[in-house]
């Protein structure tokens, strides 16, 4: 091959692809491969993750920290004057730590499920919680309730 030749050929390749790129990237090909924010968010959810900004993780961080104590204190005193709520929780697969505290919520087991879901997000718990059922009472604290759901 001449060097003649062996140039035509190198410029064939480099207009070829040329021209197949100017293609993939105004036919739209790539377009919707990468998600926005709002689906990105959305998927992660529906795979049972927590999705929250830094900023709102360290407000609630802060906060939690601020008000353990003040919090553990009032649910002490306030399940001396309740009776005690025992529940049967059935953790079914792909179940995530809102449903899980919603629903103890909803049976009195907890006050606030919004704090115990921080709590468990927060220890690490929310990765570890195991399917079967669990008997739980109200007078569980956040860590034994975790650590039942866990083991």
């Amino acid at each position: 091959m001449n060097k003649a030749r062996l140039q035509g050929l190198s410029a064939g390749i480099i207009l070829t692809t040329t021209i197949f790129t100017g293609f993939y990237y105004s036919a739209g090909i790539i377009e919707g491969t990468t998600p926005t924010t709002e689906e990105a968010k959305e998927l992660l959810e529906n795979e049972g993750f927590v999705v929250s900004l830094p900023i709102e993780e360290a407000k609630r961080t802060v906060r939690q920290s601020k008000d353990a104590d003040k919090e553990i204190k009032e649910k002490e005193a306030s399940k001396k004057d309740h009776s005690i709520v025992s529940y049967t929780m059935e953790v079914k697969a792909n179940m995530t730590t809102s449903e899980i505290a919603n629903r103890l919520s909803k049976e009195k087991v907890i006050d606030d499920a919004a704090g115990f879901e921080a709590y468990m997000n927060e220890h690490d718990f929310a990765k570890k919680v195991q399917i079967g059922e669990f008997v739980v009472t109200n007078n569980m604290t956040y860590r034994q309730l975790a650590q039942t759901l866990t083991h």
